[in-house]
C-alpha cells in the first residue's frame, strides 16, 4: 500500500485527555471521534483488527466452533419471551426505534437471536451438543464512554454459544471455552487472567472474565497470590459466591487480596436453562421426554481487544505493532532522489506476498522517518545515501531500535520469518 493513498494525515502534537495509545491514535489520524462514543477506523486498525479476528477464528474452529451470522436488527417479541425488553430499554441501554412492522431493536447482546436462530435445528438429543459463534457489531447506549476502542456505542465482538443435553456437557465445554480463550489471548500477545465474576445481568451463575492488566483499566480486579486465583470485586457483595470459594481453598482470606487494575477482554458463562426454558429451547431426550436444553456463552470484545494490544504496545514515539497483528509488516522510507528504487523494492517485497507500505508522499525525509515510528510498523527500511554508496537497505526494528544493514535477498528472508 503506497502512503499517499491511505488518507494518513499526522498530526504535530497529541493530546492528554485520553491514555496514550489512545492519544497516539488520534495523532496519527487512525481514530476518529465523530461523536461521543462513536468513532471510525482508519486503514491500520481494520487491518490490524481482522488479524486479531483471523486469530480468533482460527482457534475457535480448532475447537470445533462453528461460525454464523445473525442479525443486529431484532424484533421486540425475542426480547419480550426472555424478559429482557423492560430490562434493558428501562435503563436506556438499548436501542430501540419503530419499524414498518413494530418495534425493534439494535442488540447488545445475541442470547435471543442465537436461540431463536438454531432451537428447530436441535430437536433431539441426537444433535447435541453444539458450538456456535459469530463476530459482528454490537451497540449498547453507554452512560460513560471512554478510551475509543475501550468503550464506545457501537463495537466489534466475538459472541459465541453451545448447547448441551446435560449440565456436566455443558462445564465440560465451559472449561473447554476457557482452555481455547486463555491460547487465543496468548496468541495475541496478551498477559491475560481468568477472574470468577458475578453473571446477573446476562444470567447463569458461574461465569469468568478474561482481564489484561493495565494502569488505564476501569475494573479492578482482587487477587490472591498464594492461591493463585483473581476475583472481580463485586463477587464481596454475593456472600454465597464467597462462601463457596471458601469452602473449596481453606486457607482463603479476603484480606490477602491485592487491587490491581484491568480490562476486560472476554467473558464466558455457564448459562444453565435461562433462555431455553424462557424461549422454548427444548429437544427430545433418550428416553423420548421434552427438556430444556443446558447453555453457555462465550464472548471476546474485538474491540476491546485491539485497544489492550495498543496500550501494551506503544511509546512516547508511538505506536509499536507486535508481529502477529501488524497491519503492514515493514515500510519503505526513500529519501525523494531514491523514490524509484524504493518502487522497485516495494513491488518485490508484495511479490514475496510481504505486507509492505511505501512512504511515497512528497515530504520531508524526516517527517517520513517521525511517521514511521508513530504508526508502528515492525519494520522501517531506510533508502538513502547509504544505499547508493554499497546496495545495502538500512533496517531499523521499532521494538528495539536495533539497527542493521542488509541486500535485498536477506531482507526478503528477514520479514517472511
Amino acid at each position: 500500500m503506497k502512503m499517499s493513498k491511505m488518507g494518513v494525515k499526522t498530526r504535530h502534537h497529541r493530546g492528554s485527555d485520553e491514555a496514550l495509545s489512545q492519544e497516539i491514535l488520534f495523532q496519527c489520524t487512525q481514530l476518529k471521534r465523530h461523536c461521543a462514543g462513536i468513532y471510525g477506523l482508519g486503514n491500520l486498525l481494520v487491518r490490524a483488527r481482522n488479524n486479531i479476528i483471523n486469530i480468533v477464528r482460527h482457534n475457535l474452529e480448532a475447537y470445533e466452533c462453528a461460525e454464523v451470522s445473525l442479525p443486529v436488527i431484532q424484533p421486540k417479541s425475542l426480547w419480550e419471551a426472555s424478559g429482557r425488553w423492560d430490562t434493558y430499554t428501562k435503563t436506556k441501554q438499548m436501542f430501540t426505534f419503530e419499524g414498518r412492522n413494530g418495534e425493534y431493536c439494535l442488540a447488545p447482546t445475541a442470547e435471543e437471536i442465537v436461540l431463536d436462530f438454531i432451537k428447530e435445528n436441535i430437536v433431539s438429543y441426537k444433535d447435541l451438543p453444539v458450538n456456535i459463534f459469530q463476530i459482528g457489531n454490537k451497540y449498547r447506549d453507554e452512560l460513560r464512554v471512554r478510551g475509543g476502542l475501550l468503550r464506545s456505542k457501537e463495537f466489534l465482538m466475538k459472541d459465541g454459544y453451545s448447547f448441551h443435553a446435560s449440565f456436566e456437557d455443558m462445564v465440560k465445554e465451559y472449561n473447554s471455552m476457557k482452555e481455547c480463550y486463555i491460547k487465543i489471548f496468548s496468541d495475541l500477545g496478551l498477559n491475560v487472567i481468568a477472574v470468577k465474576a458475578v453473571s446477573a445481568e446476562i444470567g447463569g451463575k458461574v461465569s469468568e472474565e478474561f482481564m489484561c492488566f493495565s494502569d488505564i483499566g476501569e475494573d479492578t480486579v482482587l487477587l490472591d497470590n498464594k492461591n493463585g486465583i483473581a476475583l472481580n470485586t463485586e463477587i464481596l457483595e454475593y456472600p454465597d459466591m464467597l462462601q463457596e470459594i471458601k469452602d473449596s481453598i481453606p486457607d482463603f482470606d479476603v484480606k490477602n487480596l491485592q487491587e490491581v487494575q484491568c480490562i476486560e477482554l472476554g467473558h464466558i458463562f455457564q448459562l444453565g436453562k435461562v433462555y431455553s426454558e424462557s424461549m422454548g429451547g427444548y429437544y427430545v431426550n433418550s428416553d423420548g421426554k421434552k427438556e430444556a436444553y443446558y447453555m453457555g456463552c462465550y464472548g471476546i470484545g474485538i474491540n476491546r481487544t485491539l485497544g489492550a494490544i495498543c496500550e501494551n504496545n506503544c511509546d512516547e514515539e508511538g505506536l509499536v505493532w507486535p508481529d502477529s497483528i501488524a497491519p503492514y509488516k515493514c515500510v519503505i522510507v526513500p529519501a525523494n532522489e531514491y523514490l524509484s528504487e524504493a518502487e522497485n523494492l516495494y513491488h518485490t517485497l508484495k511479490g514475496n506476498c510481504i505486507d509492505t507500505v511505501l512512504d511515497d508522499r512528497n515530504i520531508t525525509f524526516g517527517t517520513k522517518i517521525k511517521d514511521a515510528k508513530l504508526l508502528g510498523f515492525p519494520y522501517m527500511v531506510i533508502i538513502g545515501k547509504k544505499y547508493s554508496e554499497n546496495s545495502q537497505l538500512e533496517v531499523e526494528k521499532r521494538k528495539s531500535y536495533e539497527k542493521f544493514f542488509l541486500d535485498k535477498n536477506d531482507l526478503i528472508n528477514l520479514l517472511k520469518k
